[in-house]
């Protein structure tokens, strides 16, 4: 029993969850600012985390074949996690997260539906380039929505919906782009389209350099905009070395850096816009996550 909860946390690959409960409370930022911890705030950030580790022991299952080439040593590749009692695992959970949600407001549970189906769509259009990040980034967006409909108890409006989906569906978009780097050779062999694997490895390189030159720009127009604070360009900077040092390990091929880099990058993206109110919680999961990379040392998994 304590081998098997063993393999399944690490499938849930944990640092992930830090990005999807940030996302919840970007949605609650942006209904109700400045934040609180209330509880149903945290309950609802909580459930933002482990939803994503849930989701992933299914999407370890369905990617499996190009897992097998690159990240031979994942439990579900290995055979080290039991695949059915692994599914009912998730599926409780996923139940679970479905009824505590419903008691907050039966107006999540919509985006609850629409987060998963987007999701279960990113995994049949993998194969169609920028198509597979942007489907990724909504079904992920969907977190925001979540927060909001949870928070306000009644589902927000087309203007609102929009705003928010624009506020957080760029950093998503950004991540899903930069993790493909770590899988080309899977992803070549298993068909995954992506601007890694269909052009030279420059093409995917200027758009990572374009994109996150753009993500610094923003940090510092919003940035310039929080006031007189003598700390308010603190972020910019933040976002602008994050992103500068996931692409010299992009470059020199340390996938497994990068990939914690990258999930930095986007936590930093998504408290740009709240970064007054929000930066404790910021510099905690950024300091969480290279922990945690201390416990996922293998770039093979």
């Amino acid at each position: 029993m304590l081998k098997f909860l063993y393999y399944y946390l690490r499938s849930m690959r944990l640092y992930y969850g830090f990005v999807t409960a940030t996302t919840v409370m970007a949605g609650l930022c942006f209904s109700l600012e400045p934040f609180q911890w209330t509880p149903k705030n945290m309950a609802m950030i909580g459930m933002g985390f482990f939803a994503w580790g849930a989701n992933q022991i299914f999407s370890d299952w369905c990617d499996r074949k190009e897992d097998a080439i690159n990240a031979p040593h994942r439990p579900m590749v290995t055979g080290a996690l039991s695949p059915r009692p692994a599914f009912a695992l998730s599926a409780l959970i996923l139940v679970v997260i479905a009824v505590v949600s419903a008691w907050i407001s039966m107006w999540t549970i919509p985006f609850l539906l629409i987060g998963g189906a987007l999701n279960i769509a990113y995994s049949r259009l993998k194969k169609v380039p920028v198509l597979n990040c942007l489907t990724y980034a909504a079904a992920i967006s969907c977190c925001a929505l979540y927060a909001v409909a949870g928070d306000m108890d009644r589902c927000p409006s087309w203007g609102f919906a929009l705003v928010t989906i624009v506020l957080v569906l760029p950093a998503h978009f950004l991540m899903c782009h930069n993790s493909y780097y770590k899988d080309v050779k899977g992803d070549r062999e298993s068909g995954v389209r992506t601007l890694q694997t269909l052009f030279p490895s420059v093409v995917a390189k200027a758009a990572t350099l374009l994109l996150s030159a753009g993500a610094v720009v923003i940090s510092c127009i919003v940035a310039y905009g929080l006031g007189e604070s003598y700390w308010r360009f603190l972020q910019p900077a933040v976002i602008a070395m994050l992103a500068a040092a996931h692409l010299i390990c992009i470059q020199k091929r340390r996938y497994h850096a990068a990939t914690c880099l990258n999930c930095q990058l986007c936590i930093a993206l998504l408290h740009m816009w709240w970064f007054n109110s929000t930066w404790p919680m910021e510099l905690a999961s950024l300091v969480a996550i290279q922990l945690l990379f201390l416990w996922y040392n293998d770039e093979k998994e």
